[in-house]
């Protein structure tokens, strides 16, 4: 099975920080959502140079030069006694400067939900040609909530780093909050269904961020005012 470039890069993060998330609080990831941590797994936000980022000085800069300028990382650990399991969980804010990135500059100027649904197909293709398992016709599936828009789906990846395989899960979200849209991933052993399921579940039923307003974008700049 081929290696996914894009889903390999986030395979290896390996993120780390002083901040930890107990079992019993809650993980908030900007413009995915605020969820309730299930029991026996922890978050440690902040982001760590893994290996493969090296080269381009390090993780954050890997996806800030991919457009990925706002952005949330946090690490996963589960624990059982002496059992450990490890995953991670982060949210990018897409705009112009990705959609330069993936070639399609010429819909800067398409609404955000329009954008958010080009992402989407640039994304389904881009797993489907790296050999992402996943069930049904494509990886992410457009959810029909015009309060909401967004796409999800679940994927596994088998990837090779120095001899050995990891067998991987990641569920991923796309959402507009009619101004901005926001990447989300949380990665899990895929060998570790009960672990994978809970996550799952977490994501399931998060509480969902309040939708953008014009003060937001006075506070924050749009993409598009970076770009004219």
């Amino acid at each position: 099975m081929k290696k996914s470039f894009f889903l390999g890069a986030l395979a290896a993060l390996l993120l780390a920080g002083a901040l930890q998330v107990s079992a019993a609080d809650k993980l908030t990831l900007s413009g995915i959502g605020t969820m309730e941590v299930p029991k026996g797994i922890t978050y440690s936000k902040g982001a760590q140079d893994a290996l493969p980022f090296m080269k381009d000085g390090g993780t954050k800069r890997f996806f800030i030069r991919r457009g990925m300028t706002k952005s949330d990382y946090y690490t996963m650990t589960w624990k059982n006694g002496p059992d450990f399991s490890y995953g991670w969980a982060m949210s990018q804010e897409t705009g112009i400067p990705f959609l330069q990135d993936i070639g399609e500059f010429k819909h800067k100027d398409d609404k955000p939900e329009a954008q958010m649904d080009l992402i989407a197909g640039w994304l389904n293709k881009t797993l489907i040609s790296q050999g992402a398992s996943f069930e049904g016709p494509a990886p992410l599936k457009k959810i029909k909530d015009s309060r909401h828009p967004r796409w999800e789906g679940f994927v596994t990846v088998k990837t090779r780093e120095q001899g050995i395989t990891y067998n991987e899960a990641y569920t991923i979200l796309l959402q507009c909050d009619g101004y901005f849209t926001t990447l989300g991933i949380f990665n899990t052993d895929a060998d570790r269904g009960d672990i994978t399921e809970a996550v799952k579940k977490m994501v399931q039923k998060r509480k969902f961020p309040r939708k953008a307003n014009l003060l937001d974008l006075s506070k924050k700049g749009t993409s598009l005012t970076e770009w004219e």
